[in-house]
Order: structure tokens, then sequence, then C-alpha cells
């Protein structure tokens, strides 16, 4: 969900939650296996690897890499992404991208539309300042 996204303005910061959860039925499963949540079955690994996910915004059309943080889910997760706005205004599609550091074949995406407005040019706000 990006936040605030009618007020996005050229080179205004824009933050994106997103939340992220684990799809379990915790009632069939034993104690033990809720412990186990987010261990990654690595037999060869030489410790205990925990799962990670990355989640990242990107605009393919431009191949532009705008925000990207790694998570480590158990449960629930809810992670906020910050990144400036583009310096043309505009409609974007940005794409958000949910990997996984440890499985194969788990990854998502998802299309995010994003509608930046003209914002004030920085001569503009410095001619109003000396008025």
């Amino acid at each position: 969900e990006v936040q605030d996204e009618d007020d996005v303005a050229t080179g205004d910061p824009v933050q994106i939650v997103v939340q992220l959860e684990r799809e379990t039925d915790e009632e069939e499963m034993t104690e033990e296996e809720l412990a186990e949540l987010g261990t990654v079955s690595a037999p060869l690994y030489p410790y205990d690897k925990k799962e990670g996910w990355w989640v990242v915004v990107g605009d393919t059309s431009s191949n532009t890499l705008h925000a990207l943080k790694r998570v480590n889910l158990v449960r629930k997760q809810t992670v906020a992404l910050e990144f400036l706005a583009p310096d043309e205004a505009g409609d974007y599609k940005l794409t958000l991208f949910c990997m996984s550091d440890s499985y194969l074949g788990c990854d998502q995406e998802y299309n995010l539309n994003l509608s930046v407005a003209q914002g004030k040019d920085e001569d503009e706000s410095s001619d109003e300042e000396e008025e």
C-alpha cells in the first residue's frame, strides 16, 4: 500500500507499507513445528539457516530499482519501504517483488500504480522566499 498516494509530487519521499504473512494452519501444527517455522531444511548447510525474504520495488520498464529490504519472516511481518519519487511527473507502473533467499518457486510479484504530480521547482520556491 502506497502511503498518501494522492499527494505524491516529484522528488517527494514515497513510503510503501507491505504486510507479509505466512499461510499456515496453526491448529493442526504441533508446538515443535511452530517453533521450527522460518528454519530452512538445508542438511548440508554448516549451521541452522533462517529463511529470509527480499522485498524489492522497481520499475521494470526502465529497469530501475527504487527500494530494497531483507526481512526474516516467521508468521507475520510489516515492512516499510521508502524512496524518492521520480523527477518527472506522470503515471508509473511499479512492481513489488517478494523473493525468498532459501526456496525456489515461491517468489511473488505485484503491480503498483504510482501517480506523480509536478512538484515545485527549486527556482520557484527560492523566488517565493525572496518576496
